[in-house]
């Protein structure tokens, strides 16, 4: 199951830099939770449910022109998946390029969903949560 896990989890990743927020809920449930990483500015509470993922990638994504993330690790941990990787862009407006490391634990894998996703902005705090280091 596993290793199935880890190709849900490339596929979202696929799904958002090629069709963008409506592809990626495809592979989110409903009941979905996303949780921003702990220095969010809008405050780092769970956001529920399609709307609260719109939420918080809206936050995110107005900021930026070409947001795309590319994953540079993944580590199966059976029910879940820790990925590091980098989001890039350009700052809106100035046409700056932006490369910013996050992490993310993948969970609560469904049928092809992931119910639970958590951010971060270090690969470290991202070990961390999942009680391992380097």
């Amino acid at each position: 199951m596993s290793e199935k896990n880890v190709g849900v989890a490339r596929e979202i990743v696929e799904a958002w830099n090629t069709g963008g927020l409506d592809a990626l809920l495809k592979f989110c449930p409903e009941d979905v939770v996303w949780c921003p990483f702990a220095e969010w500015p809008d405050g780092a509470e769970p956001r529920r449910g399609h709307a609260g993922v719109r939420e918080l990638m809206a936050a995110w994504i107005d900021n930026f022109d070409g947001y795309q993330v590319e994953i540079q690790e993944i580590r199966d941990l059976d029910n879940r998946v820790l990925v590091r990787g980098e989001m890039t862009g350009l700052a809106k407006g100035t046409g700056v390029p932006i490369r910013q490391p996050l992490g993310w634990v993948c969970s609560d894998f469904r049928e092809g969903q992931i119910g639970e996703v958590r951010f971060f902005l270090t690969w470290d705090e991202t070990l961390e949560s999942a009680g391992l280091s380097e």
